[in-house]
């Protein structure tokens, strides 16, 4: 029985880049493929909502502590996890658009709340401390104006809160 060497080495494959052709203009009719006019208007769209944000943030603020509010001294139920679902949505929406448009500091409590409110192995004790703080330095943070992670206000907030986490969880 005789067996065959193998010869050791590499051998190269030539990969198509797929995304690089649905952006050639030569490739419009192409599937996935995505015009520059679109991507324009996309880019307008977001810039408008980064500038109007503040704005339209004070309005999901509102909904958001209003929410809190009613769900935050029931007890155990279906209700109660409805409402803390309708929360994880808008701290996720809050999320989302603080990163696209800037505001860190503001996403990364936003990131927390959402993070917690569904966090089923927490007391209700617990949960409404650690939320609670979550709630409250994002409406600081707005207030505030605060854009970044930097400063000493923002420091604060984020060792209050952490040290919320570090007693209740």
């Amino acid at each position: 029985m005789t067996r065959s060497k193998k010869k050791k080495g590499f051998e190269i494959f030539k990969l198509t880049n797929r995304l690089r052709q649905r952006l050639s203009p030569n490739h419009k009719d192409d599937p996935g493929f995505v015009d520059d006019k679109a991507i324009e208007k996309a880019d307008k769209l977001i810039e408008l909502l980064c500038e109007r944000f503040s704005e339209d943030m004070g309005g999901d603020l509102s909904v958001l502590s209003e929410k809190w509010l009613e769900m935050r001294d029931m007890p155990n139920s279906p209700e109660r996890e409805e409402k803390a679902q309708e929360v994880f949505t808008i701290a996720h929406e809050i999320k989302d658009i603080s990163a696209q448009c800037g505001y860190s500091i503001l996403a990364y409590f936003a990131e927390n709340l959402r993070d917690y409110i569904t966090h089923t192995d927490l007391s209700m004790e617990a949960q409404r401390v650690i939320i609670q703080a979550c709630v409250d330095s994002i409406t600081v943070v707005h207030k505030q104006g605060l854009k970044d992670d930097g400063g000493p206000l923002a420091d604060e907030l984020k060792a209050a809160l952490k040290k919320a986490i570090e007693k209740f969880s």
